[in-house]
């Protein structure tokens, strides 16, 4: 295989990479806090890719790290089985 064939394979497939970020089955959302509901132990962010608000519960210390934040978070999330969104871990 050429050099350029790689190079080419390459450019193609990143992405494809981004797009795995944000599929369907990823568990896992990036945007700005937008709200933060502390007496329910919620907060909201716009989703980066869908612009759209997604609202995540979470435990005392996620919430307490989310008084720093600034710019886009990371959310990590399980959906639970009434298809509400709990948060296990944020990165900003």
């Amino acid at each position: 295989m050429s050099l350029k064939s790689i190079v080419a394979v390459a450019l193609l497939s990143a992405p494809l990479a981004v797009l795995a970020c944000g599929g369907k089955d990823s568990k896992m959302h990036m945007g700005q806090v937008v709200n933060i509901d502390a007496k329910s132990n919620t907060f909201t962010i716009r989703d980066a890719e869908t612009s759209r608000p997604v609202t995540f519960k979470a435990n005392d210390d996620i919430m307490a790290g989310l008084k720093k934040a600034n710019g886009t978070v990371e959310v990590k999330f399980e959906e639970n089985s009434d298809g509400a969104l709990k948060a296990v871990g944020v990165t900003f």
